[in-house]
């Protein structure tokens, strides 16, 4: 077995995706909007874009851009308010 040295930017990404793809949902399956993976990898991207407001971030780029980051680089189908990714991030165990 062959241990790299460097690991990439999506390989990264998509461990920890795969990561929190593993926790378990604790909330009721009829209430979820948001899943686990799409409020932590928000998390994730919130940190790497080093914006507060990540919803508003993605909006703008959305509107100038016509294309999404969060779905293209976080895998994030669903973009959380940042009340549901706190909370959410917040109660997971």
């Amino acid at each position: 077995m062959k241990i790299k040295k460097n690991i990439s930017f999506g390989a990264l990404i998509r461990e920890i995706g795969e990561f929190f793809n593993k926790i378990p949902e604790w909330r009721q399956k009829n209430k979820v909007k948001i899943n686990i993976h799409d409020s932590m990898m928000s998390g994730v991207a919130c940190m790497y874009f080093q914006d507060p407001s990540l919803l508003q971030f993605q909006r703008n780029l959305q509107d100038a851009e016509h294309r999404n980051n969060l779905m293209t680089l976080f895998g994030i189908k669903n973009i959380p308010k940042e009340s549901q990714m706190r909370e959410i991030i917040d109660e997971a165990k």
